[in-house]
């Protein structure tokens, strides 16, 4: 059976007090699991960590987490510095999850969000650079039982991983059994020729699925080809988690990257009820719920 998520981005871009509130309301909803977003990582303390994990317990949710990297910490930039910085930010991501309880952990880990400005595709040097940091960080992932899905971004975000064949290269070059792909319906919907292929070939390596309509909005509203999707999820006998991710408003920290300039549901809340809704009845229409 497949798992669903509600990623929390919707309403907040990282862990506080306040986003510890969020969980009853998602569990209200149907949820197995919350996906806690990790912006201000360096921020986040081992109390605020510990209160998070005491009411995912309270509530029997588990909980994935997503991040991502900024200009100032890129993992494959030309800069040692910043490639440190980015290393230093992954491993604190990685702390996170395992004290919150993650088993996995999702993202464009390789490198920063907008990074689509530079005018040029990546470098077979970057590329290097990314296969042997990425090992590095897995296996002190691995360590604190910790799996990362590496996400495909579409071309406007990224010029380094835009399609599921090429996170699969990478992921296979790495050569860690805790290191993964993490696609999105969102991404693919631009990038992909379809949504069948993309998950087949990933296949095994599929550590997480975002669920996410064309316009970001209620899954199932849009053009997205669900039944492509769940089909292929069919197919690979998937049976991770599937995250409904949308944003309701530029988010404060990544504004561009987002870019939702208008009113695309009723709610933030209609988004995660009326989604989670819409990807159940899919799922047990193909056995996978």
């Amino acid at each position: 059976m497949v798992k669903f998520g509600s990623n929390l981005q919707v309403w907040t871009s990282h862990l506080s007090d306040e986003t510890i509130k969020l969980f009853s309301q998602v569990k209200e909803m149907g949820f197995e699991g919350v996906e806690i977003p990790m912006a201000h990582a360096m921020r986040v303390d081992e109390s605020l960590i510990e209160r998070a994990r005491k009411e995912l317990d309270r509530l029997g949710l588990k909980c994935t987490t997503c991040g991502g990297l900024g200009r100032a910490d890129n993992l494959i930039d030309d800069d040692e510095e910043k490639r440190k910085r980015g290393m230093t930010m992954l491993r604190k991501f990685v702390d996170i999850s395992s004290g919150l309880g993650a088993n996995t952990m999702v993202g464009p880990h390789y490198g920063t969000f907008g990074m689509a400005d530079v005018g040029r595709a990546r470098t077979q040097e970057e590329w290097n650079r990314a296969v042997i940091l990425l090992r590095e960080i897995a296996d002190y992932a691995g360590d604190k039982g910790v799996n990362i899905g590496l996400e495909c971004l579409n071309r406007y975000e990224t010029y380094f991983l835009n399609i599921a064949e090429d996170a699969v290269k990478l992921v296979q070059e790495i050569g860690k059994d805790n290191i993964g792909v993490h696609l999105d319906t969102y991404h693919m919907n631009i990038d992909e020729k379809n949504f069948y292929n993309p998950i087949k070939i990933t296949g095994c390596h599929l550590f997480l699925l975002h669920c996410s309509e064309n316009d970001r909005g209620i899954p199932g509203t849009g053009h997205v080809n669900w039944d492509e999707v769940f089909q292929a999820l069919k197919d690979i006998d998937y049976h991770g988690w599937l995250v409904i991710e949308s944003f309701f408003e530029p988010m404060e920290d990544i504004p561009v990257a987002t870019s939702v300039w208008r009113q695309i549901a009723p709610s933030r809340e209609a988004i995660m009820s009326e989604g989670i809704t819409f990807l159940k009845e899919k799922a047990k229409e193909y056995g996978l719920y």
